[in-house]
This record gives C-alpha cells, structure tokens and sequence, in this order.
C-alpha cells in the first residue's frame, strides 16, 4: 500500500479507536455488569476498572496530531506512541477478558475492535507519510 493511504488509514484508525472505548466491551455474568473503557465501578477491594479509555483516548489523538506534523522527529515520536499504545490495549484485553471460570466474562465486539484498531495504528506509524524534497544536487 502507498503511503499516503495508510496515512488515511491511520488517521480513520484513530478516529474510530476513540469511537470503540464508548462500545460495550465485556460483560461480567457474576455481577452483571458491562464495562466500556469509561465505565468505572469501584470494587469492594478498592479496585476500579474502566478507566483504560482513559489512557488509549489521549494517546489515539495524540499519535492522530503527530500524523499530520511533517517533521521526522514527529514520525519517531508516531511510532514510539504507537507501540505503546498497541502494548496497552493488549494489556486491556488481557485483564477485561481473564477470568477463572468458564463463561464468567462474555467478550463483546468493544475490546475486540479496541485491539485491532491500535494494531492497524501502529502500522500506519510504521510506514509514515514522507514527504521527500528533491535537492538541487540530484537534478543535475
């Protein structure tokens, strides 16, 4: 794919991973309770969960500015946010999705979106739009 569509196709990317931490993400059969990633409820041993869309909502729209900054540093910046983000949503998924018994936790299309769409943003910072200037030495 050529740059400048991956460069469209983060931009979307980010938009919609913003979009996907409103989605219902898992449902607790045992307490009944279906978390999004803004979705807080503290637990009786003071645990909260529910802020992960907290964390992905600013990063998604920070790496979405950098894209469209064209300046290198930018794009190493992209890229660093990028792998952080894709690392964080994993680790999301992991602690939403673990549960000791067998159909205690009900996965719904939220989390699955949520980790697809920073995947598909860490490769659009893989392959950055550059623009390349042509120098005066290479049109002799």
């Amino acid at each position: 794919m050529p740059p400048r569509i991956m460069h469209i196709i983060g931009m979307l990317t980010a938009v919609a991973l913003v979009a996907a931490c409103f989605m219902p993400w898992v449902h607790y059969n045992s307490i009944n309770v279906t978390f999004t990633g803004f979705h807080v409820t503290k637990f009786a041993g003071g645990v909260y969960y529910g802020k992960a869309g907290a964390v992905i909502t600013p990063l998604a729209i920070i790496i979405l500015i950098l894209m469209l900054v064209p300046k290198i540093w930018a794009k190493r910046v992209n890229l660093l946010l990028a792998g952080l983000l894709f690392a964080y949503c994993i680790r999301t998924y992991i602690l939403f999705t673990g549960s000791l018994f067998e159909g205690e936790v009900e996965k719904l299309a939220g989390i699955y979106l949520v980790t697809v769409f920073s995947f598909i943003l860490l490769l659009s910072a893989v392959f950055p739009k550059i623009e390349e200037k042509a120098s005066a030495e290479n049109q002799d």
